[in-house]
């Protein structure tokens, strides 16, 4: 699906261009390694004219260490701007952060987007890209319900399963569940939705993999909190590929193709469903 055979400008004019308006919410293991791939693609395709900006309220722990992409000095720092200013500066690319709160409204969301710190021509379209590299199912109802109410959004959602493991560190194992710990935490899935003018031209990642209301609980009153079924480096990282996948065919051509992708980074396997025009 092209985006620019959508896009149409004043007196029925084509918009020749397009300036992608990128939020990314949630730089732990997921959107700690899609930056890296993102400000290297934003380097390499230096003529995709875009705004990017991280969000995440989350500092440098020292147990961040071992599945995110941060380093030992990077300790007690605000995650979405260590990777701002470490890949803005490498790449020298335009990369903010917003740091101040968790995400937990629509209005929030809001207002992120309408920070459009640029200006643009009469024949380029600014297209809104919300990537969600979150861990909690109330971010991404936050997400869906901001996607409904948008007139024209592309929302990417990365969701990764669990590693099961029981919430007492004293509790003794059978060898059932010892099984199931090494076995789980690899599979995932990206959704790409899409909306334009109003309209869903592809459903977003809770019209396919719906939740429990009642099961989500806001990232705010989670911190501090251990999750007891935490995510494999391997899988974020794999998470991380397949949404640079969908953005990588973003730049070069304007275009979506693949809808939804599942994959297992255990078995090193994808299965993509692909955009039908």
């Amino acid at each position: 699906m092209n985006l620019l055979s959508l896009y149409k400008g004043s007196y029925t004019t084509k918009y020749k261009s397009v300036l992608y308006n990128i939020i990314i919410l949630g730089c732990g293991g997921t959107g700690g390694y899609l930056v890296q791939r993102l400000s290297k693609m934003l380097y390499a395709f230096g003529e995709t004219r875009y705004i990017c900006t991280l969000v995440d309220p989350d500092t440098v722990e020292k147990g961040n260490l071992l599945r995110q992409p941060f380093l030992p000095s990077d300790i007690g720092r605000k995650k979405a701007e260590v990777l701002a200013e470490r890949y803005g500066l490498t790449y020298g690319l335009r990369i903010g952060s917003v740091t101040d709160a968790y995400v937990e409204s629509v209005d929030q969301l809001e207002k992120l987007f309408a920070r459009k710190e640029y200006s643009w021509g009469y024949d380029q379209y600014v297209q809104d890209v919300l990537i969600g590299c979150v861990d909690n199912n109330y971010s991404r109802q936050v997400m869906n319900e901001y996607f409904k109410k948008s007139s024209g959004l592309i929302y990417i959602d990365a969701g990764i399963e669990g590693v099961w493991g029981p919430e007492s560190p004293a509790y003794r194992w059978s060898s059932e569940e010892k099984e199931l710990h090494q076995s789980s935490g690899y599979s995932g899935q990206v959704v790409v939705g899409l909306k334009y003018e109003d309209k869903v031209l592809l459903d977003p990642v809770l019209e396919l993999y719906p939740v429990w209301e009642k099961d989500s609980i806001p990232p705010s009153h989670n911190c501090g909190i251990e999750p007891n079924q935490p995510q494999r480096m391997i899988s974020n990282e794999m998470a991380a590929l397949q949404i640079s996948v969908i953005l990588n065919e973003l730049f070069a051509s304007n275009s979506i193709l693949i809808h939804q992708i599942n994959f297992n980074a255990q078995l090193g396997n994808s299965r993509p469903v692909y955009v039908e025009n």
